[in-house]
């Protein structure tokens, strides 16, 4: 495996790994975004296909600071690799600056030409307002070169003009809730930030790539929502050998759903009793 690097952006190899150029892999991407199901769901995917460091990205125009996680200090911005090297997962914990995202994806996209990348899936989130619907699902968005390898169902189809991205590089609606998955299914999806860039990398570069996006809140922990994008990362996946039991993450979930709910629930009655008291209340 051969690093990368150009005047601003070093891909530094951490692990002598050939096994990639080897074997035509697959790179998931995962970002932090709503819900923090991108970084959630692939550090799922890490751990559960036991995945080893290979390499760092270091640039610049990634904010400086090291990530503290099961009990050690890490590079904000990894790759990591499968023992038979067909699938890589790219996680970035760190916030990249606007006018660096090209020098970082451009370096990314020459290691993974490189590296004999044959696929890129990135896992995101949708923002929603509130706790995201109990019947909520997700979205896949493809190129053209990855239509036959996914059967999209009718609630994962897309057609129509809708363009949902921030100024900070997140994906975004303008959609509530119940809405954001017909706006979805309906309309032309515009993806901004470092995941529509990577994805826009691959559509130059003919790198067959996929978005599978879950609506998600912003702000609070979703590993329901990650669970859901790894049950689409499932049908994607042709390797039986690479699929992923999803259940501890929906179990994870169940409990901070039910903590949330008690929250809310206990803020409503202080809200009721305060009401009824008449008594001003201040907080912090």
């Amino acid at each position: 495996m051969s690093s990368v690097s150009n005047s601003t952006t070093t891909i530094r190899t951490i692990s002598d790994f050939d096994k990639l150029q080897n074997s035509k892999s697959v790179l998931i991407a995962g970002f932090p975004g709503p819900g923090l199901v991108g970084s959630i769901s692939t550090s799922y995917i890490i751990d559960k296909l036991n995945m080893h460091q290979i390499a760092c990205v270091e640039s610049q125009y990634i904010s400086p600071g090291v990530i503290f996680i099961d009990g050690k200090l890490r590079h904000p911005f990894r790759l990591y690799a499968n023992e038979a090297g067909n699938v890589c997962v790219l996680v970035c914990e760190a916030p990249l600056m606007i006018n660096g995202i090209h020098s970082v994806l451009d370096t990314v996209m020459d290691w993974a030409i490189k590296n004999t990348i044959q696929e890129v899936l990135v896992l995101d989130g949708v923002p929603v307002q509130g706790i995201p619907r109990s019947d909520r699902h997700t979205t896949i968005l493809q190129s053209t070169e990855m239509e036959n390898n996914i059967t999209n169902d009718n609630n994962n189809k897309k057609e129509g003009n809708i363009s949902i991205s921030d100024n900070k590089g997140h994906i975004q609606s303008n959609f509530n809730n119940s809405a954001i998955e017909e706006s979805l299914k309906k309309y032309t999806t515009f993806i901004g930030g470092i995941a529509g860039g990577l994805l826009s990398a691959c559509l130059s570069n003919q790198i067959p790539c996929a978005a599978i996006l879950v609506p998600s809140s912003s702000g609070i922990p979703d590993p329901e929502g990650a669970a859901l994008l790894i049950e689409s990362y499932n049908s994607i996946i042709k390797d039986e050998n690479l699929k992923i039991d999803p259940t501890q993450l929906k179990e994870q979930g169940q409990i901070l759903k039910r903590q949330l709910e008690q929250i809310i629930k206990a803020e409503q009655e202080q809200r009721e009793q305060v009401t009824m008291t008449g008594q001003r209340v201040m907080y912090g």
